[in-house]
């Protein structure tokens, strides 16, 4: 990755027209960025629009709706929850809950707080919207993203400390991190300031959560995301950090994807040639996102669209800001052909398994 870009400040002057410019090219509403290093704010910038219902324009301190950046977010609460004793990520999840989350799934005794981090838990992606939702992987045994089983974490958090998850992830992240405009329940505050998301060109005004739910709602900036990912690399001076110990294991690679990409019990990993990336997608109804921290540049990106063509304005911004596609990994050779094998590998799983 080239960051030498964003430290010069006639790129950093002229950052509002590019991004407009990005805007105009790829048909999308609106987008934020923001680049941190350790200590300080590197760049940030947004241009747009926040909805096309009122042309309100879209700010550096528009909230977005980064359902998908919450995975993270509930790793880092897992673990603090887990270094204090107060929640094993080992056991078995049906030992936290008063009722089962999938009643009558067979292997259900085998979803840990752990596999459920590391993207191993078997559940599908999300919730089946008109049938009976099932495991479809043996659990531990392959990856399968999924938003759903954070939603499970989420409640046997709940049900073995007897508070809901919005105050916990307050008082374990966003006030200690200060992340005043990140939550996983929607504030009166944002009212006017919330870039919603585009779908065929129409604002979507129904993503209002009343109550937590970490597999669909979370609002939040790319400054206070970056906010977050830099507590997983600064010193753990205070007792509101991970400990060292702990951070490396929530850090651990638990498993093996294909062309250098990882995953650790709570974010993604790729480690490529040049470059070491702790790194979370967004891919969402009309929003999308992308936050990664590099390790060995101590630089931390995170850019938002609050479009369906999102990912062509991100894409466009990254290559501008530092020559890289989207997604880094795929600039290597043999990429394609490792992941069309792993995607074998696990539609066979899955029809294996029922």
């Amino acid at each position: 990755m080239n960051y030498a870009k964003i430290r010069n400040e006639a790129y950093r002057s002229g950052l509002t027209d590019r991004l407009t410019g990005i805007l105009t090219r790829t048909v999308c509403k609106g987008i934020s960025v923001a680049i941190c290093g350790e200590a300080s704010v590197l760049l940030k910038g947004a241009a747009g629009i926040q909805s096309q219902t009122d042309n309100s324009p879209l700010t550096t301190e528009s909230v977005f709706w980064a359902d998908q950046l919450a995975a993270p977010v509930v790793a880092y609460v897992a673990w603090k929850l887990h270094e204090d004793g107060v929640f094993d990520l080992n056991r078995p999840l049906t030992e936290y809950t008063a009722e089962p989350f999938l009643p009558g799934e067979r292997n259900l005794n085998y979803v840990t707080g752990r596999s459920v981090l590391s993207q191993t838990s078997g559940f599908p992606i999300k919730k089946h919207p008109t049938m009976p939702t099932h495991i479809e992987l043996m659990p531990t045994t392959a990856f399968s993203y999924s938003n759903y089983a954070l939603l499970y974490l989420q409640r046997a958090i709940e049900q073995a400390t007897k508070t809901d998850f919005q105050t916990l992830a307050e008082n374990l992240v966003f006030k200690p991190f200060r992340m005043y405009s990140t939550s996983f329940v929607w504030k009166d505050e944002y009212i006017d300031r919330f870039a919603h998301p585009h779908v065929k060109g129409e604002a979507n005004l129904k993503v209002r959560a009343e109550k937590p739910n970490a597999s669909r709602f979370f609002y939040t900036t790319p400054t206070d995301y970056c906010l977050f990912l830099n507590k997983l690399f600064v010193p753990q001076t205070s007792r509101k950090c991970l400990a060292p110990m702990t951070l490396e294991q929530m850090l651990q690679p638990q498993i093996e994807l294909f062309g250098g990409l990882r995953w650790t019990a709570g974010i993604g990993l790729f480690e490529g040639r040049e470059e070491t990336l702790y790194w979370q997608f967004g891919d969402d109804e009309g929003s999308k996102s992308l936050a990664f921290i590099d390790k060995n540049a101590d630089i931390c990106v995170c850019v938002m669209a609050n479009d369906s063509h999102g990912f062509d304005a991100l894409q466009a911004f990254l290559k501008d800001a530092m020559g890289e596609p989207l997604r880094p990994w795929e600039k290597y050779r043999g990429f394609s052909l490792e992941k069309a094998a792993f995607d074998r590998k696990i539609k066979a799983a899955k029809k294996k398994y029922n």
